[in-house]
């Protein structure tokens, strides 16, 4: 490695939903894909432009956009923040696209640092 870069950590989709107190709403799909790179939006044109390189999208948009979006930009998962739950419609087109979809109790903010201080990045990293 030379200098100035970076070592990236990643962690495993369940280890993320322990870190953040997280349940899984659609089983444990993906809980075992890897996840270094962390988008914390909930402007869905937002992630569209800058959330390509994410692997989780932290948001509180709990409908089917959400999931339509995260499945447009290749994003495996998405975890809800302040305990909001999506509606059944959203859960299940999930599943069927298979993006895994958590839910924290914690804040954007302390869900987003909790990450950070994991060694996870932001998508603009």
């Amino acid at each position: 490695m030379s200098g100035g870069e970076a070592v990236r950590t990643s962690l495993t989709l369940r280890e993320v939903a322990r870190l953040l107190e997280a349940s899984f709403l659609t089983g444990e799909i993906g809980a075992s894909s890897r996840i270094a790179v962390v988008c914390g939006m909930d402007l869905m044109s937002d992630v569209l432009s800058f959330g390509k390189r994410a692997q989780l999208l932290l948001t509180s948009l709990i409908n089917a956009q959400a999931v339509r979006t995260a499945e447009l930009s290749d994003i495996p998962a998405i975890c809800f923040v302040h305990g909001k739950r999506p509606s059944d419609d959203a859960v299940e087109l999930a599943r069927s696209s298979g993006v895994a979809l958590l839910v924290t109790r914690f804040s954007m903010f302390a869900a987003c640092g909790k990450l950070a201080a994991a060694g996870l990045v932001g998508g603009d990293a």
